[in-house]
């Protein structure tokens, strides 16, 4: 069990930085944050309206960058069980012969652990969540050893 992944607020470029490098921000613009972005009422559809685009507003032109800081959200929280049995069977050929069988599974529950919500303002998908960590898992190994 995990919090969720960090989310940094951004927007596309603006006049001012279209040709800055990504060190300098001109890739990643942060917002100005009004109020608690996170939407913490009750959501139907638990992958859309994670957060609440009244509570962000693009800054300026002239003053490109927001008062966002980094990784202010976090998504939902990550629960995962794994497992893994193992079992050795001694075969009577010889004095070292045996077989070994190892089953493990991942994410033994099957829970779903969505990813982070889109966080760009610019894009027609904020507050998105457009997918998910791997569902269960399971392999199955088996050994000779002589």
């Amino acid at each position: 069990m995990t919090s969720g992944q960090p989310i940094t607020f951004r927007y596309g470029p603006s006049p001012v930085t279209n040709n800055l490098p990504s060190f300098l921000g001109g890739v990643a613009l942060r917002p100005n944050v009004l109020c608690d972005p996170i939407n913490r009422g009750d959501r139907p559809n638990p992958t859309t309206d994670y957060f609440v685009f009244s509570c962000l507003q693009r800054p300026p032109v002239t003053a490109p960058f927001g008062n966002a800081g980094r990784n202010i959200a976090r998504s939902e929280i990550y629960l995962n069980f794994d497992l893994a049995v193992q079992k050795q069977f001694r075969i009577p050929i010889t004095e070292f012969t045996r077989f070994e069988l190892r089953a493990e599974f991942f994410n033994l529950f099957n829970r779903t652990n969505f990813q982070a919500a889109n966080p760009d303002l610019t894009s027609a998908a904020f507050g998105t969540i457009n997918s998910t960590f791997p569902a269960r898992q399971i392999q199955v190994a088996l050994k000779f050893s002589f």
